[in-house]
């Protein structure tokens, strides 16, 4: 049987995003079987890969060192035994099946190889008859040269995806379906929020059980203590928390997951001030963390109220993913107005305590889509698109990603480097840095960089004020863009 492998290990393996894969799968230019891939037909699309060992490598050494910010504790984030001989026993079971294919294979190649002789033997008595028959002896003699087979050969891209399963278990969510990867001993649930996906959860430490999940097929291991009492009709069922409990096998996992605004509860946290950056004199960025125990549970795009006692509160977008539940950042700008925003940038300090009420919002994400995204800022703008950008990222499924960033002539991009190393390190990313300034319309700037695609192809996300709305709308209904694909959030 041909060997398949599961769409988001195969973009993993050639190193492209699922989307590219997604794109091919509708486009006829890949098949798939039962959602997965056969490897062959892999490589036939892409003969040009890379599958050096080192590579492999340094792709899994990164992959964990983009983890470290859920994990703080260096050791979660390396390698558990116990899951890696776990896996390596399920690949052995794997390889034994592979070894008797193969020598099965062999048997039929030995027959095939006595036929040919027999019939060689045969063509060279009839030899001396028609000129024809001479032909068809050296056509066969060189065919026969072709089908002979090194058996120390390896087959190194089918070693490499190997590798990939030693070092991560695939977990797949129904009834979304939606995918990620738990490397080394991190738990279920730190890996669901790194690859993006809005899990169930409420205090991350085994006390709460609202991140209680059914493990459908595959193995899991418990990790940490939780004081959390399962049933034992939830045990038998194969109910587990997912804050204290690692795959030790690719698994299927039946899972709650918000599909919108609406399913995440407002939550209280008190937080404390870790830095505060002044990139330029009329914006600060302010980063916090929660207590561990008490994280933040929101989508990319929603927003938050903050309090100081003594001082006001006001509302500002977070302008982080959720994939890093812990480590919240804002940017704010300096308004005289704004108390809170005047406290921040002239007179709180490192482990202040803030308290945040929240999330609140819906601009967010459309995850259904399998559309190229538009983000289009301005100004501070950028705070809440930075956070759907980052959740775009973490999902790995947007073909093109295109960021538009309008700044006044007074006010410039104040993270305009971030946006930069986006755009050197990711194929599919496109950053444009624009100033009212220039004259340029935003709606004709837009256009000529998404040609030769049509705009109504693209999903947009817009965070402005009300004035360039109304540009960025009237370029929406020339292109008879549909509604349900352009989201807009005022600063």
């Amino acid at each position: 049987m041909a060997k398949r492998i599961s769409l988001s290990r195969a973009a993993r393996l050639v190193g492209v995003k699922r989307g590219t894969l997604q794109q091919q799968i509708r486009a006829g230019e890949l098949k798939t079987f039962e959602g997965e891939i056969v490897l062959a037909d892999l490589l036939h699309a892409y003969p040009d890969a890379q599958f050096e060992d080192s590579s492999m490598l340094e792709r899994v050494e990164q992959i964990i060192e983009q983890a470290t910010f859920i994990n703080p504790d260096s050791s979660v984030r390396k390698p558990d035994n116990v899951a890696l001989t776990s896996r390596i026993m399920s690949l052995s079971e794997e390889l034994a099946r592979q070894k008797r294919d193969l020598s099965r294979q062999k048997r039929l190649l030995g027959r095939y190889r006595e036929f040919t002789g027999q019939l060689t033997e045969k063509i060279e008595q009839l030899a001396a008859e028609p000129d024809a028959l001479r032909q068809l002896q050296a056509w066969l003699e060189q065919a026969v040269t072709n089908i002979s087979v090194d058996d120390d050969t390896i087959d190194q891209p089918f070693v490499n995806e190997t590798f990939l399963r030693v070092m991560s278990a695939q977990a797949t969510v129904i009834p979304s379906n939606h995918e990620f990867f738990i490397e080394g001993a991190e738990s279920i649930l730190e890996a669901g929020l790194r690859g993006g996906l809005a899990l169930n959860y409420g205090c991350s430490n085994g006390n709460c059980g609202l991140c209680k999940l059914r493990v459908v097929s595959g193995d899991t291991r418990k990790i940490r203590h939780h004081d959390y009492s399962l049933t034992e009709a939830e045990k038998g069922l194969g109910y587990i928390l997912g804050c204290c409990n690692t795959a030790m096998s690719d698994v299927v996992l039946e899972a709650d997951e918000a599909h919108g605004s609406g399913d995440i509860p407002k939550q209280s946290i008190p937080i404390r001030i870790r830095k505060i950056d002044h990139p330029n004199p009329e914006v600060i960025i302010v980063s916090t963390r929660t207590p561990r125990t008490s994280r933040l549970r929101f989508l990319a795009g929603q927003g938050a109220t903050l309090s100081a006692d003594n001082v006001g509160s006001a509302f500002y977008p977070i302008a982080s993913c959720p994939c890093d539940d812990m480590n919240l950042q804002f940017h704010i700008a300096l308004d005289k107005q704004d108390p809170i925003a005047c406290y921040l940038g002239e007179t709180a300090k490192a482990n202040d305590l803030l308290t945040l009420e929240g999330p609140v919002g819906s601009f967010v994400l459309n995850e259904n889509s399998a559309n190229p995204l538009v983000f289009i800022a301005q100004g501070i703008g950028f705070a809440s698109i930075k956070g759907l950008i980052e959740h775009a990222m973490a999902l790995d499924v947007a073909e093109k990603i295109y960021l538009f960033w309008i700044a006044d002539s007074d006010e410039p991009h104040y993270l305009n480097n971030l946006c930069r190393a986006w755009n050197d390190a990711l194929d599919n990313f496109e950053y444009v840095a624009l100033t009212t300034a220039d004259g340029e319309r935003p709606g004709d700037a837009i256009m000529q960089r998404l040609s030769p695609g049509k705009p109504a192809d693209f999903d947009y996300y817009l965070c402005s004020d009300e004035k360039l709305r109304a540009g960025v709308e009237q370029f929406v209904e020339s292109r008879e863009i549909p509604t349900d694909q352009f989201l807009y959030e005022k600063i």
